[in-house]
């Protein structure tokens, strides 16, 4: 018995130097349980909330990459945190703000905006600035826009009605999942990831101008269900921003 009581009296001693910060089995203060609102690490917030639709530059998503220094280089910053913030009505990028059913404070928004633009300020050197095109602008005309596609992507997707190595863009279910704004922005920044260039070297030496990515995209709407037509891009990209 006194055996055991000594025992228990060098043990209590030993906490008591050690202090309660010492217990065996407590977690360390990193580990500690924190609610949603205090993470605040750009990482964990990319990879928590877009990483599965905007991937890396290895690693391929369903849409465009975030790590693509010439579509960061033309999207304003006011566009791509309203993007984030409120999402694209009638696509499935979602609004990730809590005023528009997200779980991100505004705090948040800020963090994964700013290291996204960051991601592209680290590769502006990649990026041939003169006469970059606007991210957005008004549909440009259609009938041209035909012509636009024969030179500029038929040779990977296919003259119309057929097939290409890179399949067709014309089909309909692809058409009615994408914006306007998206199909202006990927035939500006390309899907690298993909193998698709950019506007600048589809064809080598001759960059598409402003008014032929403003037809072909006039020619890509003018394939969709005309009964269920996404709204056209509006010139204006802080008032209808899609990515």
């Amino acid at each position: 018995m006194k055996l055991l009581l000594l025992t228990l009296s060098t043990f209590a001693g030993i906490i008591g130097l050690s202090g309660c910060d010492q217990l065996p089995g407590k977690p360390k203060p990193s580990d500690r349980w924190q609610p949603p609102e205090a993470e605040k690490n750009f990482q964990v917030l990319f990879n928590g909330n877009c990483r599965a639709c905007h991937a890396g530059e290895t690693n391929i998503g369903a849409s465009i990459s975030m790590r693509d220094p010439l579509y960061l280089a033309i999207i304003p910053r006011d566009v791509l945190r309203k993007v984030t913030a409120e999402g694209i009505p009638g696509t499935t990028m979602p609004g990730f703000a809590k005023a528009n059913g997200g779980e991100l404070t505004d705090e948040q928004v800020d963090i994964i905006v700013n290291g996204i633009l960051d991601w592209g300020k680290s590769k502006s050197s990649q990026v041939t600035k003169a006469n970059l095109p606007s991210y957005s602008a008004p549909l440009g005309d259609a009938n041209h826009g035909s012509e636009v596609y024969n030179r500029f992507c038929a040779s990977c997707h296919g003259q119309v009605g057929q097939n290409g190595k890179a399949g067709s863009i014309l089909q309909p279910d692809y058409l009615q999942l994408v914006s306007d704004q998206y199909l202006r922005s990927v035939t500006i920044a390309g899907r690298p990831e993909l193998g698709m260039p950019n506007y600048q070297n589809l064809v080598p030496n001759q960059p598409m101008s402003d008014q032929d990515i403003a037809d072909i995209v006039a020619w890509l709407v003018s394939h969709r269900n005309a009964s269920n037509v996404l709204p056209a891009a509006d010139a204006n990209p802080s008032a209808s921003p899609n990515s």
